[in-house]
């Protein structure tokens, strides 16, 4: 999950979340209504030539009832960091947004209330195969007021498509980096590549212990890797003491192949000597 702050020019600020978890920061007395979107993704293989059939559910949680408008848009990464982008396409792929098609464009919905809204994934029968990548979204759409502000939240949904057929698969742990002298919190860093033509999910598995090989911190996580890009990951242990000499190991499964990380060790200080 994650989440952006987009400003608009137009007197407006857009909070943008996956599955309604809201990450930036906003006073209290001018929080937005709190939309909850569910599933947050899906990861289906459609034969070229032929529709899919899903739903998706987006539940009020706020104070107040509102409208929002549903609509669909691309899905492509910016830089290691994956800085989601919503309005460009991987290099040389269609804008998958224009497969969707809604039940609805508009609803309201009541505090405490949700609405199901359906939609078709028609994919055109001369799709190579390959992945492809959209994003459907819920977003409030408050009317505006004059010389102030209006908050409005979009939540929504990443689709993972794959056309039916041959694909190429090719993952690597490019780099695993965990310097030895640093000051809290301990980090790591993981780079993987996908030089295929579809994603892939690396399972993460990354531990952090004394000397005495006592588990300090654990962490578990799955990413998706888009293919043609290069995803950057980093491990913190936020919690890290000020002084101290720690080992981190783990690893990263990849399609079909599972890679042990080498053995770091990490002496952290949070003063020099």
């Amino acid at each position: 999950m994650w989440a952006y702050l987009y400003r608009s020019r137009l007197i407006a600020i857009s909070l943008l979340t996956m599955g309604g978890i809201l990450l930036s920061a906003v006073p209290a007395a001018a929080a937005p209504q709190v939309l909850t979107l569910t599933p947050t993704s899906l990861d289906r293989v459609i034969q070229p030539g032929t529709t899919y059939n899903g739903s998706f559910e987006v539940l009020n949680q706020g104070q107040g009832g509102y409208t929002f408008h549903v609509y669909a848009a691309p899905y492509s990464v910016k830089n290691e960091d994956y800085t989601p982008d919503f309005t460009t396409p991987l290099p040389g792929a269609p804008n998958v947004a224009s497969w969707f098609k809604f039940s609805t464009a508009n609803l309201h919905v009541e505090p405490g209330q949700s609405s199901t809204v359906n939609y078709s994934i028609t994919m055109p029968a001369n799709t190579p195969p390959g992945g492809y990548y959209a994003a459907a979204f819920a977003e409030t759409k408050l009317p505006p007021k004059a010389n102030s502000i209006v908050l409005n939240e979009r939540v929504g949904e990443i689709f993972y498509l794959q056309a039916a057929g041959p694909v190429t698969q090719k993952a690597a742990l490019l780099s695993w980096q965990s310097g030895f002298f640093q000051k809290p919190p301990l980090t790591s860093t993981l780079r993987l590549k996908n030089a295929g033509s579809v994603h892939y999910r690396a399972a993460i598995d990354v531990q952090v212990q004394d000397i005495f090989g006592h588990n300090k911190y654990k962490l578990q996580t799955v990413k998706e890797v888009l293919p043609q890009t290069i995803r950057k990951v980093s491990v913190s242990w936020q919690k890290t003491p000020s002084i101290g000499l720690f080992k981190v190991k783990g690893s990263v499964s990849l399609p079909n192949q599972k890679k042990t990380l080498p053995t770091r060790w990490v002496l952290v200080m949070s003063q020099p000597i």
